[in-house]
């Protein structure tokens, strides 16, 4: 594998919409080279704003990696027995963070972070401050889908599994808005996942079902639902040719739209490869 250089984050005079703007992500436990795409990409895209990720603390080489590129660090302690996986902990510790700094920004994205790259800048086109939540699928709902249904019959009665069970899937993994409107989300979805029964906490997928629940059932925060392949392109229920190169070492949907993120693209081996060559790995 070739040598992936370092590269030291020198940011731009800040543009002011920019700089009240916050992504949040989750790295615990991942390499250098599991984040470098994320990390790299959306600095490249042009975005200058702060950006905070989750780590463990003895995550050395990483958080140096991180502060290269202007990412500050959080340090979680978190076990899967106790705090559930990290996948879904993390929303606890976002939602802390946002309301710690509500003030401060006006604008939000939490996203995974290793399967998650950046083809244009993630806040343009949002015009709306409520929360943006993603369909990952065009047609498929919850309830032909085996894994998210298998999640929601794990964490939900069966009468609102049943209510789910109709409509299509929307991805917790990359989620914006305006401050107010993903404050009360994260606080809305880690107070579901905090609530989740001791002997289910090891379980996963609690933050997927919550998030649909919310997005779908009991509306508690002003939201609206995008497109697949809109602005962020969920990558893994999609049919085989979906996505094609484009210019510029981009992904294009077949129809030649490149959205601005891509999520799930390790899902797809040809597109994997092609994010690989993009960052030279």
């Amino acid at each position: 594998m070739a040598s992936i250089p370092e590269i030291e984050f020198r940011p731009p005079e800040r543009a002011a919409g920019d700089a009240r703007r916050l992504v949040l992500g989750a790295a615990v436990g991942y390499t250098r080279e599991q984040v470098l795409p994320f990390v790299r990409s959306l600095r490249e895209v042009g975005f200058t704003g702060d950006a905070i990720m989750l780590v463990s603390p003895w995550q050395f080489r990483l958080k140096r990696y991180l502060a290269r590129h202007g990412v500050a660090t959080r340090p979680v302690v978190s076990t899967r027995r106790i705090n559930g996986p990290i996948h879904a902990h993390r929303f606890e510790k976002f939602a802390k963070i946002v309301a710690a700094n509500r003030p401060r920004y006006d604008e939000v994205l939490v996203a995974d972070v290793r399967d998650v790259v950046f083809q244009k800048h993630p806040f343009a086109g949002i015009d709306s401050p409520a929360c943006h939540f993603y369909l990952e699928s065009d047609e498929l709902t919850i309830g032909e889908e085996p894994t998210n249904l298998r999640w929601a019959k794990v964490f939900l009665p069966a009468a609102e599994v049943e209510r789910l069970s109709r409509h299509r899937i929307s991805c917790c993994g990359v989620v914006i808005g305006g401050v107010a409107a993903m404050a009360a989300y994260l606080d809305r979805l880690a107070a579901y996942i905090h609530g989740v029964p001791p002997a289910l906490r090891y379980e996963g997928g609690a933050d997927t079902v919550f998030h649909n629940r919310i997005a779908h059932l009991t509306h508690e925060v002003p939201a609206v639902l995008v497109a697949n392949n809109a602005h962020v392109a969920t990558m893994g229920l999609a049919p085989p040719g979906a996505y094609v190169p484009a210019r510029g070492r981009l992904i294009a949907t077949r129809d030649g739209h490149v959205p601005a993120i891509l999520h799930q693209y390790d899902r797809i081996p040809a597109i994997a490869r092609a994010v690989a060559v993009r960052f030279g790995m």
